[in-house]
């Protein structure tokens, strides 16, 4: 019912009385008068002047499904959605539902995580309200080896979305991460439930510095705020990727992951590139030089020699 109740302040053109909501929302005004105390402890200024009414004069930066369902406009992508003020990890939360049957497109996000977590065991800070921290449960109809090319798709989706809200364009690292000038701002992760031949579900999780400042991030990263000058909406972004996921998944569904591969050529920052990677305790160097459908990346050693990265880090 709060959900209502916002949707209808954030219309109004101005002050509401309460016993115009209370009969167009059918309930008693002492239950409206509940709600807005429930809204103004979750972030939400609402202004009361007696004989007028309420009316919405602040909404809070947190990506609850009050503001992140508000005309998202997705068939599924976000139709689900847990906020959490802190947790340990979403990831471990969405794998969590997903075992317990959650529908595709269910999305855990939280202002903070405890034991945020990235490829390969590392740990993700995450500063309460600054990124955005999210993990999105899906179920394709795929063998578990052609997983990995949702990494790339979703590569894709978030740095078109990041593009299309922030104006930057992030380059993309192969295989994770996603860049502004040649920093971290972005780390994907893709852990999954299947069997021998077919994918039971896959959690994709995504971790962004939105509005971090220097002293919240190592050397090595950025954020969209250092890099714009500006504060940026974080639930204006979490829409637009959600949007875009679904949009590239629907259309990998259909023709294979390979056609996102255009677009992930487009944006990376690995390609021709000189890079360096250890193979079974061996370091070799080499450039890349292009992705296989699979989204293994394809590097020619000095010799001329062919190696195939499946996973793993590599050092531009």
């Amino acid at each position: 019912m709060q959900s209502h109740i916002i949707q209808y302040l954030k219309f109004a053109p101005g002050f509401v009385s309460g016993e115009d909501i209370s009969r167009e929302l059918h309930m008693s005004r002492t239950a409206v008068w509940k709600h807005i105390e429930e809204l103004r402890a979750s972030g939400y200024e609402i202004e009361a002047v007696p004989h007028h009414g309420y009316r919405l004069v602040g909404i809070p930066d947190r990506l609850s499904s009050l503001e992140v369902q508000y005309r998202l406009g997705t068939k599924k992508f976000g139709g689900y959605l847990y906020h959490f003020n802190t947790i340990d990890s979403t990831m471990n939360e969405a794998f969590r539902l997903g075992t317990e049957g959650a529908a595709e497109g269910t999305v855990v996000v939280a202002e903070t995580q405890t034991k945020g977590r990235g490829r390969m065991g590392r740990t993700w800070s995450s500063p309460k309200a600054r990124g955005i921290y999210f993990s999105i449960i899906l179920r394709p109809s795929c063998a578990p080896s052609a997983v990995s090319g949702l990494t790339l798709l979703a590569a894709v989706a978030v740095s078109e979305a990041m593009e299309k809200v922030s104006g930057l364009k992030a380059l993309i690292k192969w295989p994770n991460d996603l860049l502004l000038e040649g920093k971290k701002v972005c780390g994907i992760l893709t852990e999954l439930r299947a069997e021998t031949d077919r994918v039971s579900f896959v959690c994709l999780g995504v971790g962004i510095n939105v509005n971090n400042t220097f002293s919240q991030l190592l050397p090595e990263a950025t954020s969209l705020r250092i890099e714009k000058k500006e504060m940026v909406s974080r639930v204006e972004l979490l829409q637009e990727i959600l949007r875009s996921l679904e949009r590239r998944y629907r259309a990998a569904l259909k023709s294979g992951f390979s056609s996102v591969l255009n677009d992930w050529k487009a944006r990376s920052a690995t390609l021709n590139r000189k890079v360096r990677f250890t193979e079974r305790g061996v370091s070799f160097e080499g450039t890349a030089f292009d992705v296989d459908s699979d989204g293994a990346l394809l590097v020619r050693l000095e010799g001329g020699k062919v190696m195939k990265r499946v996973s793993g880090d590599i050092l531009l």
